[in-house]
């Protein structure tokens, strides 16, 4: 019988996994770089994908002293990409707090990305099956890497002085190139999470698919969610810029997508040549734009799409062991909709 909530669950196993971490990049760094090398894993994070290893892992019996090295691996994984985009996307802010490139400078923050990159296989390297999460985390961050690439090409101007963006840059983007984009970018991390836990936990094949099902699934449902908070969040409560992806003229946002979708062509034009105006967007112009979306069912439709998508979820959950740690993971899935942040 589950006594423990969610939110008690998911700190208890953050609280597990931090000192990992925290004991992953000091590893061999010198004392005088230490804290900043800790700096983007200490500024917070809801550790969803550390709680999908350690849960998806329970699932199939797998103790919480082994699982938190794949944990906290993945996690470290999935920060070393954010500090990566956050210079690619000339973020000054992530969690409500300087990013490590706006804090340290750029230069620095490229060094910490590659301590990152070393620390993850440090953590895998005395687990169980280590060669196959090792695999797994390497083939992943490649395909994370190439989303990352699309999501650039996906801007509608900017970059002029990169002639390789100007010249590949999408001239259409649709609904499939957008969920090839987080399916990439966003999707398949989540899916290694669950995977890796599985598979640290020796699970067969076809169990090992599946749970990695769930968790594709609410990768793609969770950046649905983050796109509709993008446009309609509360700043103070998402923790970035709200219209970001307006200010960086990207179209690989689905709300975006789905409104151009359904305005007529005076207003549809109008959200496509501010995005690809060599001018920078101002508050007056992301205004704009989300007065034309909220003429639209394009909220909606995305909420839909993420329910969609929680639902093959939780199909996929219903054909693994039931256990406590299914219930947690059944749990995790509509907590990711229902966020607000």
């Amino acid at each position: 019988m589950q006594n423990t909530s969610l939110k008690e669950k998911l700190t208890d196993i953050s609280n597990a996994v931090n000192p990992v971490i925290k004991s992953l990049l000091s590893q061999d760094v010198e004392a005088s770089s230490a804290d900043v090398v800790y700096y983007q894993c200490g500024v917070g994070g809801k550790r969803i994908r550390p709680s999908l290893v350690v849960l998806s892992g329970q699932v199939f019996g797998g103790d919480l002293e082994g699982l938190v090295y794949p944990a906290a691996s993945v996690e470290i994984l999935h920060n070393s990409t954010l500090i990566i985009d956050d210079i690619i996307d000339h973020s000054d802010f992530r969690r409500d707090q300087p990013t490590t490139w706006r804090n340290f400078g750029q230069s620095i923050a490229e060094c910490v990305a590659f301590d990152y990159l070393a620390a993850v296989f440090t953590g895998l390297n005395h687990v169980n099956n280590s060669p196959k999460l090792i695999d797994l985390y390497s083939k992943t961050l490649k395909v994370v890497i190439d989303g990352e690439i699309k999501d650039i090409l996906f801007e509608r101007s900017g970059r002029e002085d990169e002639k390789f963006v100007v010249e590949n840059r999408y001239k259409e983007i649709t609904k499939d190139d957008y969920f090839k984009m987080i399916s990439q970018k966003t999707a398949v991390l989540l899916q290694a999470s669950c995977k890796a836990g599985a598979i640290y936990a020796s699970a067969s094949d076809q169990q090992v698919e599946l749970i990695g099902e769930y968790g594709y699934n609410i990768g793609l449902a969770f950046q649905i969610r983050d796109d509709m908070l993008d446009i309609f969040g509360e700043e103070k409560e998402f923790g970035k810029k709200i219209g970001k992806d307006i200010v960086e003229k990207k179209l690989g946002n689905y709300v975006l997508l789905s409104a151009i979708e359904q305005l007529g062509s005076e207003d549809a034009n109008t959200i496509n040549g501010l995005l690809t105006n060599p001018k920078e967007i101002s508050d007056d112009d992301i205004k704009t734009v989300t007065d034309l979306i909220a003429k639209t069912d394009a909220k909606n439709e995305a909420e839909r799409a993420a329910d969609y998508y929680i639902q093959k979820s939780m199909d996929a959950l219903g054909k693994l062991p039931q256990n406590e740690a299914t219930q947690y993971l059944g749990e995790l899935a509509k907590y990711i909709v229902d966020r607000s942040k």
